[in-house]
C-alpha cells in the first residue's frame, strides 16, 4: 500500500476514534473521581499534556476553538485539580475505553498496529505539534488494545497538527476553516456563533479544499517512512477499531 492510499484510508478512522473516549461514560466516570466534569476533564488532560504553560498558551494550541474559550476551561482545571493527575487520569481512560471497546479484535491485529504506529511516531519530529510531543513523552500502556488505542490517539494528533500547518499555509482563519467543515455543524461545539461566520465564496471554499489537499500531501510525506506492510498494519488496525465502536466487546 502507497503512502496516499494509506494517508485517505486512516484519515477519517482515526479521527473518530482518537476523540472517542473524551466523553465516554469512562472518561466521566473517571473525571468524577477527581472532581471534574467531562468537559473540564477533557481540557484538563488534553491540554495537560503540553505541561505546565500559561493558559493563554494551551488555548493558541488549540487552535479550532474560538479564542478564549480553551484559557477559560482550563482556569476551571486547574483549580479543580493538579495538571500531573489530570493527565494520568485522562490516560486512564483513554485505557479504560480500550479495554471496554477492543476485545473483540484480533490481537495480532492490534500488535502490528502498535509495531507500525511506534515506528511512525518514532520517525517525527519535535517541537513542530506541541500535543504530539506531549502525548509522546508519555508512557504507553500495557495490553494490546490499550496501546494500539493511545497511538490511535497519538496519530490522530498529528493529522491535526499538519491540518493546523496546512490551513494557516492557506491563510484561512480557525473560524473559517471550522465554519466550512462539515457543514459548519462543528461552529458551535467550537464556541463559535452565527457573528464568527463569514460568506462562503468560491475563493474561500477553494481555498479551503486546497488546505485539505495539503493536509494529505504532508500527511503522505510521514507515512513514505513506513514500508508497504507497515502502512497496511496501520490501515487494517485503524478500521477494526473503528468497527469496534458501533459492537463494543469488554477484554474478558
Amino acid at each position: 500500500m502507497n503512502a496516499l492510499d494509506c494517508t485517505t484510508a486512516i484519515a477519517e478512522p482515526l479521527g473518530t476514534l482518537g476523540a472517542s473516549f473524551y466523553f465516554s461514560p469512562q472518561a466521566i466516570a473517571i473525571g468524577e473521581t477527581i472532581e471534574l466534569d467531562v468537559v473540564t476533564f477533557y481540557a484538563a488532560g488534553r491540554g495537560g499534556v503540553l505541561g505546565d504553560i500559561d493558559v493563554i498558551e494551551v488555548d493558541e494550541v488549540f487552535f479550532f476553538f474560538k479564542d478564549g474559550m480553551v484559557a477559560s476551561i482550563m482556569e476551571k482545571a486547574r483549580a479543580g485539580a493538579p495538571r500531573d493527575l489530570a493527565v494520568t487520569k485522562h490516560l486512564e481512560a483513554a485505557s479504560a475505553f480500550a479495554n471496554d471497546t477492543f476485545g473483540g479484535i484480533d490481537e495480532s491485529t492490534l500488535d502490528a498496529f502498535i509495531a507500525a504506529a511506534s515506528a511512525l511516531v518514532g520517525t517525527l519530529p519535535t517541537g513542530r505539534w506541541p500535543i504530539v510531543d506531549g502525548y509522546r513523552s508519555l508512557p504507553i500502556p500495557s495490553g494490546s488494545a490499550a496501546a494500539a488505542y493511545q497511538f490511535a490517539v497519538i496519530i490522530r494528533e498529528v493529522r491535526g497538527g499538519v491540518h493546523t500547518d496546512a490551513i494557516k499555509a492557506a491563510g484561512l482563519s480557525d473560524a473559517e476553516a471550522v465554519q466550512l467543515y462539515a457543514g459548519g455543524s462543528m461552529l458551535g461545539l467550537h464556541g463559535y456563533g452565527e457573528d464568527d461566520t463569514v460568506e462562503e465564496t468560491p475563493e474561500l471554499i477553494a481555498r479551503r479544499i486546497a488546505a485539505e489537499d495539503d493536509t494529505n500531501a504532508r500527511m503522505v510525506s510521514l507515512l513514505e517512512s513506513l514500508s508497504d506492510t507497515q502502512r497496511e498494519a496501520l490501515v487494517a488496525g485503524s478500521d477494526a477499531m473503528l468497527a469496534a465502536l458501533a459492537n463494543p466487546v469488554p477484554i474478558n
